[in-house]
């Protein structure tokens, strides 16, 4: 294992974050916000001190990273980058507690969403832009590691969309590289046609570019505890169309302009992830206005599409007060948070795509039941599904209910109510930022929780987001013995 390689990128990470903190310190120093402006600014020169040091110290000629060397990167860095872009919070004249400061950073970098601040209206720009940049920056981060690293080490059916593989016409682009350029280049056009569609609807520039920025990243920072409750009908229905787009494999746009019909057409997990958000809505609409037959339908309609995009795509803005829609819509929440939109997209949860696996898997075993001497070949896509994807699959499920009830059961630890313990945990695995109960609901907050249960649910975050097993294998003491690299990369693979 040469640790190194992954401190040097670490290192490299921290001196981009530290750079990158001079922005909001810029935003801070020209809105006379001086304190948080020092913040930023301190932080900066800490971040890039210890960056420069990391990658002065392990810088070297590296081979091709190992399987066991990628897992560890993968983990690592995620966790260096939080301690460090945590600093300006912690620094700020907010006063938050270093684990404050931690839970904010790794809630922005996962997308997740939740917030440790009591009352945004205290916070400088600076600040609420650096909170929705982390988001930005993360919802690109996770997309690089769910197309280009994922499929590699095998993660949850993940090597379903390995980029060798998954060229189904031939024509793609052949190289990693050249695929994660062209996801950043279709991230970056998302965020711009956000922007200027929010600006075209009547926002100031500052409010279209941060909720274009924590709408694409479907992280769902807002710069007021109202979220989107206040922006305006025209800006919710253009929030909700970008949530939506934004829960699709972004790929898929590099296929739309290839004009490849036939594939956007046989895309399973599209379709599914179509069919079952208006199913949703629909379901939403319904209890709505049984539950409020005087209200608008159009605004019912509007209501429910937002709300649903925006829980399955783990986003989470809000445009009411859920508990106020009785226990069937609280219920139907619930269950939508751990689910996720479409893999390839930056949204947490699950995903489609292992659910219509699961649901192969199933068929294919009953069939087999009802004929044991038959042959049964499932298949994605047109593609047929091997053992090892759908074995890959059912493990990634069981971690994440592992993980949920082990979770569940420290959080239960702190005196905190079951509904409050079951919504907050599977917010953090889902990456989602939305609970329910006495603490953390429409009366409470985050920042209610003990200190000790906010680690817990920042880990969660981090789990949920590296998508469990690639962190679980770090822990292995298999992962640390002396075999060579050839060896412990067969052995890990």
């Amino acid at each position: 294992m040469r640790a190194g390689i992954t401190l040097f990128v670490s290192g490299c990470l921290l001196i981009f974050f530290g750079l990158s903190m001079l922005i909001p310190a810029s935003i801070d120093l020209y809105s006379k916000q001086i304190g948080f402006s020092q913040a930023f600014t301190t932080s900066s020169v800490l971040t890039i001190f210890f960056g420069t040091l990391l990658l002065c110290t392990f810088y070297n000629k590296y081979d091709k990273l190992t399987i066991k060397e990628m897992y560890l990167t993968t983990s690592l860095v995620w966790i260096i980058g939080c301690v460090f872009v945590a600093l300006p919070f912690y620094f700020s004249p907010l006063k938050l507690s270093y684990t404050d400061s931690f839970f904010e950073a790794m809630s922005g970098l996962t997308t997740m969403g939740a917030t440790i601040i009591p009352k945004l209206e205290l916070c400088s720009k600076g600040i609420l832009f650096w909170r929705i940049f982390l988001q930005w920056i993360g919802g690109l981060g996770i997309i690089v590691i769910a197309l280009g690293i994922l499929p590699i080490l095998r993660v949850g059916g993940m090597q379903l969309f390995s980029m060798e593989c998954s060229d189904k016409s031939g024509k793609k682009m052949p190289k990693t590289s050249q695929v994660i350029a062209t996801m950043m280049i279709i991230y970056c056009c998302y965020t711009i046609a956000c922007l200027i569609c929010l600006k075209i609807a009547g926002m100031s520039f500052f409010e279209a570019i941060s909720f274009s920025m924590a709408t694409i990243s479907t992280g769902g920072f807002g710069l007021k505890e109202s979220s989107a409750i206040e922006i305006g009908s025209a800006c919710q229905w253009i929030i909700a169309f970008f949530m939506f787009i934004s829960g699709l494999p972004i790929l898929l746009a590099y296929t739309f302009i290839k004009k490849d019909w036939k594939q956007l057409k046989n895309d399973v997990q599209v379709k599914t992830y179509t069919y079952f958000t208006l199913i949703s809505s629909f379901i939403l609409f319904c209890w709505l206005k049984y539950r409020f037959p005087n209200y608008d339908i159009l605004s019912l309609i509007k209501i429910s599409l937002f709300s649903i995009i925006s829980v399955i795509t783990s986003t989470c803005f809000s445009i009411g007060d859920i508990e106020q829609w009785g226990d069937f819509a609280i219920f139907l929440f619930t269950l939508l948070i751990p689910i996720g939109a479409c893999s390839g997209s930056t949204s947490g949860g699950i995903k489609f795509f292992r659910f219509n696996i699961l649901y192969l898997f199933t068929i294919n075993y009953l069939q087999k039941k009802l004929m044991p001497h038959g042959v049964f070949i499932s298949k994605y896509d047109n593609h047929p599904i091997d053992s090892e994807i759908s074995s890959s699959v059912l493990v990634f499920i069981a971690v994440f209910f592992i993980t949920f009830i082990c979770s569940c059961f420290l959080l239960s630890l702190f005196d905190l109510d079951i509904i409050t313990v079951g919504t907050s945990v599977l917010s953090a695995l889902g990456n989602s930022g939305l609970a329910f109960g006495k603490v953390v609901g429409s009366s409470g907050g985050f920042y209610n929780l003990p200190q000790c249960a906010k680690l817990i649910l920042a880990a969660d975050m981090m789990l949920g987001r590296l998508e469990y097993i690639s962190v679980f294998v770090v822990l292995l003491p298999i992962t640390w013995r002396s075999y060579n690299a050839n060896k412990s990369s067969k052995l890990i693979s």
